[in-house]
């Protein structure tokens, strides 16, 4: 437990250092009532951190896979609710409120209780953000340092190692992978907030575009979507990046070291790239048939917001070009494109392209063993080594995760809320894509009711749905089965 305790309190120390950032935004914009708050909760965290890291000093810090599972579930239940004090004091938002926004940011859904920005400080406008960002980076190393090289519902981890771009020895493997995902991170934002600011992004409008984008989160820094900039280039830019996101940082990696045999093996990605061109395309026509004529809107730029909605979509990060451009779409087509998701090592949500495309490929072989009972077939998919084991944690994967979403379902809808409404709010935050649920959905629905409508039970079941969609469902199965271990 000591372990568990030690590595919380380094991610509380971060949360402060986080915290000092709100407080220059108040400062810089002289919101006083925020920056005492936002002072005094870094404050109070920084205290909490320092004490028990002290007490901890010379305990056990190793961290063994269940242990990890708990610590995960620590990070991603409490500390939104720290996160959430400032939000309370200074917006007067209901606790359960404030934490539902605040575990949206975390986990990168991006859904919102709040109705309008507008008057809303710019400090938490800019800690909304900037939780996506911490989330972001918190995923990453989650899959990188605990997920993956447990094998949780069949996450390849075997080259993780690719990661690691130093051959230093003063410092541990995970040390070492936590530098060099934070660099690549870190070069991803700053890329992403110059190439802002250069098309003409005002500056705070640029720094949380970026902290949503490169976290695939999907927090608008000010009411409507993305046509309030009047940037198609700005649109584009965005898309690159959400690209980005939700492909593999494996991936990326290989890209940089040059690993053309990795490279061609690596499936994924190319999948996931071709995906979101082809449903670019589709999208793209059911925009410019909704416009009715060409000088309404041009081909152009029907195909610019269809590929730029694509890649919303598969990212999970939830952007629009418009308002109820998502809701243009079949919902079934967009229900089965935010469930999939982005790739395994990636900030997207849903259950990720990987699973999707080994069960496919079981699916296919199953049924030439049909017709071919005694045929010889390949032994891989892709660059993965194809084994029952893992075909088994994929399932088992699969199967929990459609169990629970069906119970959180039916638990949603007890609160009075139309079924239509509980199954995209389901799904759309255990794929962390909160914004697709705000689309125009209302047509032909008796009331749509928004997540503020949303009674205390409700909102508790879907901010589970959000940390489950971050944890890998299993993973979470699992830390509640180490927690149940410790008590006795």
């Amino acid at each position: 437990m000591s372990g568990i305790l030690y590595h919380f309190s380094l991610v509380l120390t971060g949360i402060a250092v986080a915290l000092l950032l709100p407080v220059a935004v108040a400062a810089s914009y002289g919101e006083t009532v925020a920056l005492v708050d936002f002072g005094l909760t870094a404050a109070l965290t920084s205290v909490v951190s320092v004490s028990a890291a002290i007490a901890l000093t010379g305990r056990e810090r190793r961290l063994v896979h269940k242990n990890g599972y708990i610590l995960l579930i620590m990070v991603w239940a409490l500390v939104p609710a720290i996160a959430a004090i400032p939000v309370v004091l200074i917006t007067g938002l209901a606790p359960i409120d404030a934490y539902f926004e605040t575990v949206s940011g975390l986990t990168t859904t991006g859904a919102t209780v709040f109705k309008t920005l507008d008057p809303l400080p710019r400090a938490v406008i800019f800690w909304r953000a900037e939780l996506q960002w911490i989330g972001g980076f918190l995923t990453l190393l989650s899959i990188v340092l605990i997920l993956a090289p447990a094998g949780v519902g069949g996450l390849p981890g075997r080259q993780i190692r690719l990661l690691e771009t130093s051959e230093r020895t003063d410092i541990s493997r995970a040390t070492q992978i936590v530098l060099d995902t934070a660099t690549a991170y870190g070069a991803a934002t700053f890329i992403c907030f110059v190439g802002l600011f250069v098309i003409g992004a005002p500056a705070f409008d640029a720094f949380c575009l970026t902290f949503s984008t490169v976290s695939t989160g999907g927090f608008m820094p000010r009411d409507g979507d993305l046509s309030v900039y009047g940037l198609p280039a700005l649109e584009v830019w965005l898309a690159i990046f959400m690209v980005i996101g939700a492909t593999s940082i494996l991936w990326h990696r290989m890209v940089l070291q040059r690993r053309f045999q990795l490279l061609r093996e690596h499936r994924e990605s190319y999948v996931l790239i071709a995906g979101i061109v082809v449903l670019g395309v589709l999208t793209a026509a059911v925009l410019f048939q909704a416009a009715g004529s060409a000088s309404v809107l041009s081909p152009l730029s029907a195909l610019r917001e269809g590929l730029v909605t694509a890649a919303s979509m598969v990212s999970t990060t939830g952007y629009e070009t418009r308002t109820g451009g998502l809701a243009l779409l079949p919902l079934p087509l967009v229900l089965m494109v935010i469930f999939i998701g982005g790739s395994a090592f990636s900030t997207a949500g849903g259950i990720k392209a990987y699973r999707f495309g080994a069960m496919a490929t079981q699916s296919a072989r199953e049924l030439t063993r049909l017709l071919y009972p005694h045929g010889i077939r390949p032994a891989k998919f892709g660059s993965q080594p194809y084994d029952m084991q893992l075909m088994k944690a994929i399932w088992s994967h699969f199967v929990v995760t459609v169990m629970v979403l069906g119970i959180i379902t039916l638990v949603v809808a007890g609160e009075a809320i139309d079924y239509e409404n509980a199954l995209l709010a389901t799904a759309a935050t255990f794929s962390n894509i909160g914004p697709v649920y705000e689309s125009q959905w209302q047509t032909g629905v008796r009331h749509w009711q928004l997540f503020e409508e949303f009674g205390v039970v409700a909102k508790l079941a879907l901010c589970l749905t959000m940390i489950a969609g971050r944890l890998e469902m299993l993973a979470l199965l699992g830390a509640v089965n180490g927690l149940i271990w410790l008590r006795r």
